[in-house]
């Protein structure tokens, strides 16, 4: 609950939309919490400079980690940074996935300006394709999004 609410606090994600955009993003992102880290190996990221990844080891060590999943060695650099943290890059992916899974949907949320487009009170269609460049899942999200807004 810390990184939770360190995360809210740090991007302000403080309204009503765009607390129920963002859990319900990351819920269906994470597989409903079940997964802080990408599945796959990582190695399909080895040698991508367009993320960063120069050196030998930088495709797995960068790969997914987080609600919404941060990858590449350059937006770890970003991350770690942002939040005065070194060991984000020393460590990678297992470090963010155990210690910061909500802070690192928090840093990509708010670097690509989801806040904005959560205050002009979006449809969950127009998120998702922000957050997944398409509409895969958008049913999933769709559900979460309509629990949060019970709950919220």
């Amino acid at each position: 609950m810390e990184d939770l609410n360190s995360c809210l606090e740090r991007y302000n994600i403080t309204t009503r939309s765009r607390l129920c955009h963002f859990i319900s993003q990351c819920s269906h992102e994470s597989g409903a919490g079940r997964w802080r880290k990408e599945l796959a190996s990582g190695r399909a990221y080895e040698g991508r400079k367009d993320l960063g990844n120069t050196q030998p080891g930088d495709g797995p060590k960068y790969k997914g980690a987080g609600y919404i999943q941060l990858t590449g060695r350059y937006n770890y650099s970003r991350f770690s940074n942002a939040i005065g943290d070194p060991k984000v890059i020393s460590l990678g992916v297992d470090y963010v996935a155990d210690n910061y899974p909500w802070s690192s949907a928090g840093f990509w949320w708010h670097s690509n300006n989801m806040n904005a487009l959560c205050d002009t009170n979006p449809s969950v269609e127009a998120v998702t394709r922000r957050v997944n460049g398409g509409y895969n899942g958008l049913e999933d999200r769709r559900m979460y999004y309509n629990r949060c807004i019970k709950v919220f």
